[in-house]
């Protein structure tokens, strides 16, 4: 669906140039939710504006449906991004026309037949619960409104993409709830791809099956978001995905070792097979529950008292029965 093949992207300023991207490469599969996350100045939204060509790549080629856009001239350009929907942070709606012609506007600019207009228009209405609506004006609506209206818009050329430029940033959490339940529907009853830019590790976790970590303008790390979330492999998604626990200096003697329970271990008793069959203490020092789509994911903190030959072996024992594992301290 998208294929990014050694995307970089430099900013010019007279002598003066920034790299905002560097030698990018990522997959996203058809009927993905893609998340790419990073903090500010990571270049997330120069990656995802680069997706349609709203930046310009220095280098590398984009590949969406199998048209490398970069080598795209205007027209077919413009042709092309009939297929790829965009919303961004601030809404970007057109704020003295009422919802039904902010809907209807992508449509009119391709000459649309007005029945046909009405008809779209009016189902996506239906299909972001905004209906009441079709006559009043943005400024007359709830910021959770308006990005329904950003949403219904994208939708309006029935593309195979929509791109999200921190499309929940600016809204509370739950509103932020509401806008992310309606992006998946869509997924799953439209088949549509989505990739959503975002700084907030809630978002990721609610509804993207896949997830690129971005730092300093480079991918440090991707891949299921399940399994980035339950062992993180880079300094740079630890920030994003864990609590750091700070845990009293009396209750750190032993061996630390952080456990991630999934779908395939959540429910067996491992804790009490590992102390019965190595005969060693098992400590419990802090315990959570986070749940990615929908999926459960169990997290222990434990410390053992065994030493480092013992936990080679318990770490194999726990890494065979589908518990992941991180040694937080191994003096």
């Amino acid at each position: 669906m998208i294929r990014i093949e050694n995307l970089t992207k430099v900013y010019k300023k007279g002598r003066n140039e920034v790299t905002a991207l560097r030698d990018i490469n990522l997959k996203v599969e058809k009927g993905d939710i893609f998340g790419i996350i990073g903090l500010s100045g990571a270049g997330k939204s120069s990656l995802i504006r680069c997706i349609n060509r709203i930046e310009e790549p220095s280098e590398g080629d984009i590949w969406v449906n199998g048209i490398n856009l970069v080598t795209l001239k205007a027209s077919e350009l413009r042709d092309t991004r009939k297929k790829i929907g965009m919303i961004f942070q601030n809404f970007n709606l057109l704020h003295s026309k009422t919802v039904f012609e902010n809907i209807a506007f992508p449509l009119r600019l391709t000459h649309t037949p007005e029945q046909v207009i009405r008809d779209r228009v009016n189902e996506l209405l239906s299909l972001v619960e905004l209906s009441e609506k079709a006559q009043v004006y943005p400024s007359q609506l709830s910021g959770g409104q308006k990005q329904r209206v950003g949403i219904a818009r994208a939708l309006a050329s029935a593309p195979d993409v929509l791109l999200c430029d921190e499309a929940t940033s600016a809204l509370d959490p739950k509103t932020t709830k509401q806008i992310l339940s309606l992006l998946k529907n869509i997924n799953q009853t439209m088949g549509l791809t989505i990739v959503i830019i975002t700084h907030e590790m809630e978002v990721i976790k609610e509804i993207c099956n896949r997830v690129a970590i971005l730092e300093g303008g480079m991918i440090v790390e991707m891949g299921n978001t399940i399994d980035i979330f339950s062992k993180p492999g880079t300094e740079a998604t630890k920030h994003f995905v864990e609590q750091i626990h700070q845990l009293p200096n009396h209750l750190m003697n032993g061996k630390i070792l952080s456990l991630s329970f999934t779908e395939g271990s959540a429910g067996e008793p491992v804790i009490s097979r590992i102390i019965k069959h190595f005969n060693v203490e098992i400590n419990i020092l802090s315990g959570t529950i986070e749940y990615i789509q929908e999926k459960p994911i169990g997290k222990l903190i434990v410390e053992a008292g065994v030493d480092c030959r013992q936990l080679l072996d318990i770490v194999d024992y726990l890494e065979k029965n589908h518990v992941k594992v991180e040694v937080l301290k191994n003096e």
